[in-house]
């Protein structure tokens, strides 16, 4: 693998894997719960059916696979985060 692969992975098991824990758990713990939870199901199951339809019906490269799930759970995060912002500004105000 080269050195940019390795970097990037490293990256992002010590960064983004702790702040995607962090940010599920804030996310969790505000607001509407029965909403934000099936929020969080249809992310789990979105990107585990992603899987197993590549790997059953669609036969793409593995890392095309890899790039849609990086997106999906980009966006994710993304609005993740924003909520959780938005939770913050509400209970400071």
């Amino acid at each position: 693998m080269p050195f940019i692969g390795v970097a990037i992975l490293t990256f992002s098991i010590v960064c983004y894997v702790p702040f995607f824990i962090w940010l599920s758990a804030s996310y969790l713990n505000n607001g509407d719960q029965s909403k934000r939870k099936n929020n969080f199901w249809l992310l789990l199951v979105s990107v585990g059916l992603i899987n197993s339809l590549n790997l059953f019906l669609f036969k793409f490269q593995d890392t095309y696979s890899l790039v849609v799930t990086i997106i999906i759970i980009l966006l994710i995060s993304l609005y993740m985060f924003f909520v959780v912002q938005k939770d913050k500004r509400k209970s400071i105000v």
